[in-house]
């Protein structure tokens, strides 16, 4: 029993100094490889503060294995450049995923194309109602404002004041004009922008409903037009 003992002690301490020699040739002196800035190769035992920032590898001084390596430190520029890559890869990467979450949302929303073409009529037929009823106003206002102009016009002409109250309503009428015609302008922005929604969502539905290779009819360039609802 007591040989037995001895001889499990004694494998113990061959396998331990197996281990600790190991680790003490993989973590002995350490022997650094690098290129100086004039492409000259430096081999030696310790690093000079020069080249700390340097792309290096390193060796077991003993075996002569390589241990490790450790890139150059990077500039200010390329640290900035590098961040703006990161960035815009995460940027890209929500995109995708919002896109990817939108197109869910459509073919839940929309069962036909038939449904999301009457969606979009029913948008697009209020954006044209709304243009009809602000180029109505705007004739409006443009009328008034002759007519006002006009006015006042022929009070100078007599040697007559032009009241304060008329000069008022002139200016007024005016600055209404051209916030109108912003508007409107706008709204003509919009109608195009919805129209060309309209024809990219339809074709990506049309893909994603249909995914073969055959070639999707083409989309037409307006939508159906829905009657617009009533208003009070």
């Amino acid at each position: 029993m007591v040989r037995k003992l001895l001889c499990v002690a004694v494998m113990i301490a061959v396998v331990a100094a197996g281990a600790a020699s190991a680790q003490s040739k993989k973590s002995g002196p350490k022997l650094y490889r690098w290129v100086d800035k004039q492409g000259k190769v430096h081999y030696d035992d310790a690093l000079p503060p020069e080249a700390v920032d340097q792309a290096r590898r390193e060796f077991n001084a003993a075996t002569g294995t390589v241990t490790g390596s450790v890139d150059r430190a990077l500039t200010p520029e390329e640290r900035a450049q590098q961040e703006v890559e990161r960035k815009a890869a995460e940027e890209a990467a929500f995109l995708a995923g919002e896109q990817k979450r939108q197109e869910e949302i459509m073919l839940a929303s929309y069962s036909t194309e038939a449904d999301l073409s009457r969606s979009y009529g029913e948008r697009i037929a209020l954006l044209k109602m709304t243009l009809e009823s602000t180029d109505i106003s705007i004739r409006s206002l443009r009328e008034n404002l002759a007519t006002m102009l006009s006015q006042a016009s022929d009070a100078e002409l007599e040697g007559r004041k032009v009241m304060d109250d008329r000069v008022k309503a002139i200016r007024e009428l005016h600055a209404e004009k051209i916030k109108q015609q912003a508007f409107q302008v706008n709204r003509r922005i919009e109608l195009v922008a919805l129209n060309s929604e309209y024809e990219r969502m339809l074709a990506r539905y049309r893909e994603l409903r249909n995914p073969s290779p055959a070639p999707a009819t083409p989309a037409p360039s307006t939508p159906p037009e829905q009657p617009a609802p009533d208003t009070p």
